[in-house]
């Protein structure tokens, strides 16, 4: 989806990723969401393309941020490397140590666009603005989110006019292949009408599959990492049939062990540079 907003950023003193000048929106192509999401929407930090927010160890960044912007939790860092990737280079989603968590009213990331929604807490709307790339609002105003309406009231009018006028409403819905692309239908009352696919999402991915069927891609060689490393995912964009960003070796700082025994302190001897093979710090705990 496009957003007709023109987002520059331009960022000196604030700790984080590297100031960068994206592309005007209007030259910017946004690529589709064909087949839905499995995690949150996100905004790259542009302000120019929906898309689906990146999960741990998945291709992040990017010329504007076309790979994608990572999911909450997580850091868009550089594949070699213990900082955050400086655009613009493809980096890595991953935990990184050393950023504080952010509470669901506070600013998510100062390189994001301004955004305004609603959560839902302890059974309550909390409407808050905040920069943030992640779209994860249960919705996007107070009239949605929070409406203040009596539900006896409204069933008591339901029942009224159901009374003056029958209402027959009908859901039945779903896709169907035809001369090469998707065609959908809504509001069917005849539920003996059989579908292909229950919703365009799965229409477009059998379609893909269909269209790649005779694609052959470039045969990749396995690749082994150190053992503090881990292979990331690759990165195919949604309708397209070959990878557009392969797997890398990259540090999982997660298997690291930091912490000394209680009551010994610990003594850096050397500090990791983010490399795969090297990604542990190397000390020792003295008593």
């Amino acid at each position: 989806m496009r957003f007709k907003v023109i987002f520059l950023i331009i960022l000196f003193n604030i700790p984080g990723y590297q100031a960068y000048n994206c592309t005007s929106c209007e030259e910017t192509t946004c690529p589709p969401i064909l087949f839905g999401c499995g995690s949150n929407r996100a905004i790259d930090p542009c302000g120019c393309c929906e898309h689906c927010a990146r999960g741990n160890m998945q291709p992040c960044g990017g010329e504007n941020w076309e790979i994608g912007y990572c999911n909450n939790g997580l850091k868009c860092a550089a594949v070699n490397g213990t900082g955050l990737v400086e655009i613009p280079n493809i980096g890595i989603c991953k935990d990184l140590k050393g950023f504080p968590y952010k509470e669901y009213f506070e600013d998510n990331d100062e390189i994001c666009p301004k955004q305004t929604g609603c959560y839902r807490v302890v059974g309550n709307c909390d409407c808050v603005t905040k920069r943030t790339c992640i779209l994860d609002f249960f919705q996007y105003s107070e009239e949605q989110c929070n409406p203040m309406r009596d539900f006896l009231a409204w069933e008591r009018e339901q029942e009224e006019e159901k009374s003056e006028k029958e209402i027959k409403y009908c859901f039945w819905s779903g896709c169907d292949i035809t001369d090469g692309k998707c065609v959908c239908e809504s509001g069917i009352c005849d539920f003996n009408r059989r579908f292909q696919f229950r919703d365009i999402w799965k229409c477009n991915e059998a379609l893909v599959k269909q269209r790649c069927s005779n694609v052959t891609c470039p045969e990749v060689q396995p690749i082994e990492c150190p053992i503090d490393s881990v292979l990331s995912q690759p990165y195919t964009p949604q309708g397209d049939c070959c990878p557009k960003v392969p797997s890398f070796c990259t540090c999982d700082f997660g298997k690291c062990d930091n912490s000394c025994p209680k009551g010994r302190r610990k003594v850096m001897i050397w500090k990791s540079n983010g490399i795969p093979g090297s990604c542990c710090d190397r000390f020792r705990c003295l008593i």
